[in-house]
């Protein structure tokens, strides 16, 4: 059983400095310092909205699994592929417009490849597209305890009451998020056996805030997360 080994690196901060994240991570994006934002291919997870970014506000459409969700190519919606028996699905409908959306977009972007790149043990590097910082090194380390112990995903995640509650000058959010993961489980990969779940109790309910930036080339990255377990002082039980 994983006991939520990206907390190893995801320290708690406090508000001003998951500020200077997103600032940071807001230039170095914006001067070309992420990765470019191929999408993946295959299914995807259950959005909020699987529709465009659409900054007039007007009705997205839906585009086909392994493209863009979008009419520039550089933002929007992505699709993944999960193996039978994963689910992420996401309960909060995107904002209608604007930068929350665009930073909501990037974090269910950065939520869908981790767990995909989980599932396949990371036999695709697609998802270093969508994170940076501790976010990358919490999935790679995730991958790595999977792949060394012989595991597969199981089961379903859940992100409900998604917020962005700090937009910085266009180009940076805070986006806050309640996780569920009493669903997810490890399986051996040889026997097929259900093992226990993904993360220990501690974590089966709890919050995250992730430092979100936009690229050069328009879609934005998760560049910094923190978590905090819903029966800790830090989410003040909001994540029940």
């Amino acid at each position: 059983m994983i006991g939520m080994p990206g907390m190893r690196v995801r320290k708690t901060l406090s508000g001003a400095s998951l500020a200077a994240f997103v600032l940071l991570g807001a230039v170095a994006c914006a001067s070309g310092g992420s990765s470019g934002g191929a999408s993946g291919t295959g299914g995807s997870g259950t959005g909020g909205d699987a529709g465009a970014l659409d900054p007039s506000g007007g009705t997205p459409a839906a585009s086909a699994p392994g493209t863009a969700s979008s009419a520039d190519g550089a933002s929007g919606l992505r699709s993944f592929a999960f193996p039978a028996g994963v689910q992420v699905q996401f309960q909060t409908s995107l904002p209608a417009s604007g930068t929350q959306r665009a930073a909501m977009i990037g974090y269910e972007n950065y939520v869908d490849s981790l767990w995909s790149a989980v599932s396949s043990q990371g036999s695709q590097a697609v998802y270093q597209q969508y994170m940076a910082g501790n976010a990358l090194t919490f999935a790679k380390s995730l991958i790595s305890e999977f792949r060394s112990g012989g595991y597969k995903l199981s089961g379903t995640i859940v992100y409900y009451d998604i917020t962005v509650p700090h937009v910085y000058y266009g180009a940076g959010a805070v986006v806050e998020s309640c996780v569920d993961t009493s669903g997810l489980y490890m399986v051996n990969a040889t026997t097929g056996k259900t093992g226990k779940p993904v993360f220990d109790t501690t974590y089966q309910h709890y919050q995250e805030q992730a430092a979100d930036g936009k690229s050069a080339a328009g879609h934005w990255t998760v560049s910094h997360t923190e978590n905090f377990p819903a029966s800790g002082g830090a989410s003040a039980g909001e994540c029940v």
